[in-house]
């Protein structure tokens, strides 16, 4: 099963959660471009509500989320996605806005880890997709991921899976 291999040995602390993430999509902002699409403003709307109590990470922790990821940049040196939480018990083939799997972090600029987005992670046969957003390839083999940066802005869009303002830090 691909899960139990994902979780027995893909995302044991340290490892990187790198994948098919588009990197900079050009010049121009798209950040604001999901406020066009009324089931993506819903799937905004209510991650933000599910997900403020772990906008701080201890809380997050005490959740049952764990580090996933070392934090992830981009292999072309535009930008970086974050250290990744997983949640095991969510990672399946199922894709619920209300739950999603992954929590990202970056800190802040007094070194204070800070929830910047969430990524679903699915284990599904084939692509799933959620508020009309199809997912990428995932991290691992078997799986597909779709980030959306609900805390922090990203000029490349709300649902791309690389920030290019973040950088890792040295």
């Amino acid at each position: 099963m691909v899960a139990a291999a994902v979780l027995a040995v893909g995302l044991a602390p340290g490892t990187a959660v790198a994948h098919d993430g588009h990197g900079r999509g050009g010049d121009s902002d798209k950040s604001d471009d999901w406020k066009k699409d009324s089931e993506q403003r819903k799937l905004v709307k209510t991650l933000r509500n599910v997900t403020e109590d772990y906008r701080w990470l201890q809380n997050a922790i005490d959740d049952g989320y764990e580090k996933a990821s070392e934090c992830v940049e981009n292999a072309d040196g535009t930008g970086a996605m974050g250290f990744h939480y997983l949640k095991k018990d969510l990672l399946d083939d199922k894709t619920q806005a209300r739950k999603p799997e992954v929590l990202v972090y970056m800190p802040n600029d007094h070194g204070r880890m800070k929830l910047v987005a969430v990524e679903f992670m699915s284990t599904a046969a084939e692509a799933p997709e959620i508020a009309g957003l199809e997912f990428e390839k995932g991290p691992f083999e078997g799986t597909w991921a779709r980030h959306a940066w609900v805390w922090k802005d990203n000029p490349d869009g709300m649902f791309e899976a690389y920030n290019p303002d973040h950088s890792c830090p040295k």
